[in-house]
């Protein structure tokens, strides 16, 4: 059984943002996987990396979808990217440096921060997108 399994709960009705939130559902389960099986401190940062890169495009593309349809609260959602951005860079490095144990560690913040920052955050958004048209994006 996987680490972090999508269910309904976390779809928010829009298929771009749903696929995205996939997608880093499913790097977060190879991450935790590699620390699991201690697979080694190169694969772990690599899967880390990735992670992180898919992590700020998705962050880039929701944010431009808020700016085009001028989201009200584009800004404290903004704070809440950058915030869970600069907790992942003091991981990435801590990790880099050799702490293994700090896969482990990403993985569950970020399975955390994923879930409420989806069904809370994320479904506002989804909302705001379908009311401004472009719910088929």
């Amino acid at each position: 059984m996987d680490f972090f399994q999508w269910d309904d709960g976390l779809s928010v009705g829009n298929r771009m943002i749903d696929r995205d939130h996939l997608e880093l559902l499913t790097l977060v389960n190879e991450l935790h996987a590699a620390s699991e099986q201690g697979l080694g401190d190169q694969i772990i940062v690599k899967t880390l990396q990735t992670l992180f890169a898919y992590t700020q495009e998705h962050f880039q593309r929701e944010e431009l979808l808020m700016e085009h349809i001028h989201y009200p609260e584009l800004e404290q959602h903004r704070a809440q990217h950058q915030k869970l951005i600069a907790q992942v860079v003091l991981l990435q490095d801590a990790m880099t440096r050799g702490r293994g144990e700090v896969a482990s560690s990403t993985a569950e913040l970020l399975r955390y921060w994923l879930i409420h920052h989806i069904k809370r955050t994320d479904k506002k958004l989804a909302l705001a997108i379908a009311a401004a048209g472009l719910a088929e994006l």
